[in-house]
């Protein structure tokens, strides 16, 4: 199978997203598919997040931030339209011709069989695409468990050269 897996990974917000976005502005010949989740921001705090889907260029609300979650909860509401057009983005028939599969992000849902879970061992199934997954810290051990993903490309976007080593991995 020619697949690799490449993970951006590092603390909440420590611009992991961010990281992503400036590859793919620097990566024109690549038909990307998947999503970037692009976070909103007021008052110096995460407001929420666009989903953007990659292949069709697209921008539809996946969360706002609940002032009402508790302590210990996900502090933000996610919604169903933003979901489902996330669920689209990685539908393996959408991405089967992509060089670029990005999953922004892989985490605490998806380890419970949520979120984006369904739609990551069917693509993961598709012979040609690179895939691209941001990973908090914390979850790349059990997230390459999970889904059997073998030596993986690790880029900690806490480096100073991160961009530089993620460009490099993705042009290959």
């Amino acid at each position: 199978m020619n697949r690799r897996i490449i993970i951006v990974t590092g603390e909440p917000q420590e611009g992991k997203s961010t990281l992503l976005a400036r590859c793919l502005a620097e990566v024109h010949n690549l038909h990307v598919g998947g999503f970037l989740a692009k976070g909103l921001w007021k008052n110096n705090l995460r407001d929420g997040f666009d989903l953007i889907d990659l292949a069709a260029g697209t921008s539809t609300v996946l969360a706002r931030r609940n002032p009402l979650a508790q302590p210990g909860e996900i502090p933000f509401t996610f919604f169903k339209k933003g979901m489902e057009a996330g669920m689209r983005a990685l539908e393996s028939e959408r991405c089967a011709h992509a060089d670029l599969v990005c999953v922004d992000e892989v985490g605490k849902l998806e380890m419970n069989d949520r979120g984006w879970a369904p739609q990551l061992a069917p693509l993961l199934k598709l012979n040609h695409p690179m895939h691209l997954w941001v990973v908090r810290k914390h979850f790349v051990e059990p997230v390459c468990q999970k889904w059997n993903l073998i030596s993986p490309s690790i880029v900690s976007v806490n480096k100073s050269d991160a961009l530089a080593t993620l460009l490099r991995i993705v042009r290959k």
